[in-house]
């Protein structure tokens, strides 16, 4: 889909208007927004035009509530008419403007997308300055993400008519268009790779795909992946308690991207990728492959230098397909248990925006991926694994499987020492039992991480909410014969799994955790993965790029 600002409303012509529906690809289309008083945006930008709207208006007894269309196919009672307004006018409610909020822009985008994409190959949508940035962006973003569909597997596809969106709009609002853009590539790579079956997207085509991307923006993005017999030389058996009950090999890819500088990493190795088949001399070959402690500074400009450069974490739950292992799922719906990638989905998704909107930050992104299958060499519900950090876990569920491969990747990624890490994951059914699919619930042990995430989800649209990580929680996950379990029982269940996590953490590190259990995806006939929360995450990356 292309989409641009434009200062300019369609070209009238002469062509004979039929009368019926325009079926030709080549007619164009004017969307006129109307509030519910009646009142038209943009209206100076439309004087050649306000008769008609008025006329329209009057006859269709248009209301002007939020999604509500009426059509108007040029078919103006004399020819003289007909030759000096052919444009078809589309009038598009939108409710009250002072309760413009994503939701609300959401649903005149959708309509505005679902009303013309069969029939006109362009639309120009007359803003003028009825949005202010923020909401701009969330406007044109969303009319983007309309025109996504999956169907590549489908015999029959449908090829929409609708190729041109142009929004007439302040000039000065084409760097939120073009931060709109980035979002919604990256988006579209989170919801492309999250609606592929489990068959194709297992643990190494999410690194095949880090690995394209790093082929695509050689200039800002390295990718390491480490197989399963480099894990388990650095003690991460959590994360091998999943994977080893699959065929397909577990996989950890790192995603180094430099916006700003040449952040340390892996004491000066120079390889992209890392093939687990190649691995020699145990923990001493994998020392090129660890990020380095930095030395300690004695300049304090140094030091300041040195924490600007350090790089935000980005650590992606990417269990490609979840059936629960010896804890096996119902069977019912087990079909979406493809979507629980949909954390290291949306990771893999915002760097690929970042690299689109080339952000001057310092970003890591870690997809932890692993299939949860049942076999002989399963995890039991009893078992007793280490972590990466030495603490010993009690399995007493194998569904709850992704804190498993989280807790060694948190322990891993921590060796970046990074400004913050934020780890995302469908975690677990508790949060969607609390939060729904309105908003992902976020935890945190750090104020300004926290104020930073809300500050981006109000301006994103993407939106979140804050939820407890009391120490009185943590009595929940004691175990008598282990350091912890790895579930806290019936009560608070999203809350101790984020206490779960926190114990691999270290003290000082600025931390957050994501639920996107309700979010990530839709359920039902129309199962879809949304692409949240790349939204919230390219909007929180932006704002941290704009602070340094």
């Amino acid at each position: 889909m292309n989409i641009k600002l434009s200062q300019h409303l369609p070209k009238t012509h002469t062509q004979k208007i039929l009368k019926k529906e325009a079926k030709s690809k080549d007619e164009a289309c004017l969307v006129v927004l109307i509030d519910d008083k009646k009142n038209i945006l943009a209206e100076s930008a439309l004087t050649d035009y306000t008769a008609r709207i008025e006329q329209l208006i009057d006859v269709s007894h248009f209301k002007g509530k939020a999604g509500e269309t009426v059509v108007d196919y040029a078919l103006a009672g004399d020819k003289k008419t007909t030759k000096q307004n052919p444009v078809q006018l589309l009038l598009v409610g939108v409710g009250n403007t002072d309760k413009f909020n994503n939701t609300v822009l959401q649903k005149i985008a959708n309509t505005i997308y679902s009303s013309t994409q069969k029939r006109v190959s362009s639309i120009t949508v007359a803003l003028g300055d009825a949005l202010e940035e923020n909401h701009f962006g969330q406007f044109a973003l969303n009319l983007l993400a309309a025109s996504y569909r999956f169907d590549k597997y489908k015999s029959e596809q449908a090829t929409p008519v609708l190729t041109d969106i142009y929004l007439v709009a302040d000039a000065a609002l084409q760097p939120a268009l073009a931060f709109a853009q980035s979002v919604f590539a990256g988006q579209s790579l989170t919801r492309d790779v999250a609606n592929e079956p489990g068959n194709i997207c297992f643990p190494a085509y999410m690194a095949e795909k880090a690995q394209e991307l790093a082929a695509t923006y050689p200039d800002l993005l390295t990718v390491k992946v480490l197989g399963e017999d480099e894990m388990s030389a650095l003690g991460m058996h959590c994360f091998l308690a999943v994977a080893q009950g699959s065929t397909k090999e577990g996989k950890l890819v790192l995603m180094e991207y430099r916006g700003k500088s040449n952040f340390s990493s892996d004491a000066g190795s120079t390889k992209t990728t890392t093939s687990s088949a190649k691995v020699s001399g145990g923990l001493k070959a994998l020392a090129d492959k660890l990020p380095t402690k930095k030395a300690a500074k004695n300049n304090d400009a140094s030091v300041q230098a040195a924490n600007d450069d350090a790089p935000i974490v980005l650590v992606g739950k990417g269990v490609t397909f979840d059936s629960g292992g010896i804890s096996i799922k119902p069977g019912a719906a087990m079909d979406e248990m493809k979507f629980d990638m949909g954390g290291s989905a949306s990771v893999l998704g915002t760097i690929k925006a970042l690299c689109e909107a080339r952000l001057p930050i310092n970003v890591v992104g870690a997809l932890a991926c692993a299939e949860n299958m049942p076999s002989g060499d399963a995890t039991r519900p009893g078992d007793i694994v280490k972590a990466m950090n030495g603490l010993s876990v009690e399995i007493l569920n194998t569904d709850a499987e992704g804190r498993l491969v989280l807790a060694d990747t948190l322990c891993y990624v921590q060796r970046y020492q990074p400004k913050a890490i934020i780890d995302v994951a469908t975690l677990t059914g508790a949060c969607v039992v609390a939060l729904g699919s309105v908003r992902s619930a976020v935890f945190s042990n750090d104020e300004d991480v926290l104020f930073d995430l809300e500050n981006a989800s109000n301006l994103s649209g993407d939106l979140i909410w804050h939820m407890p990580l009391d120490d009185e929680y943590q009595a929940q996950l004691e175990s008598p014969i282990a350091d912890l379990q790895n579930i806290g029982g019936k009560g608070a269940g999203a809350v101790t799994a984020a206490c779960f996590l926190s114990r691999f953490v270290e003290e000082g590190q600025a931390w957050a955790h994501l639920d996107i259990a309700g979010t990530a995806w839709n359920s039902g006939k129309d199962k879809a993965a949304t692409g949240r929360p790349v939204p919230l995450f390219m909007q929180y990356l932006k704002n941290s790029a704009d602070m340094v």
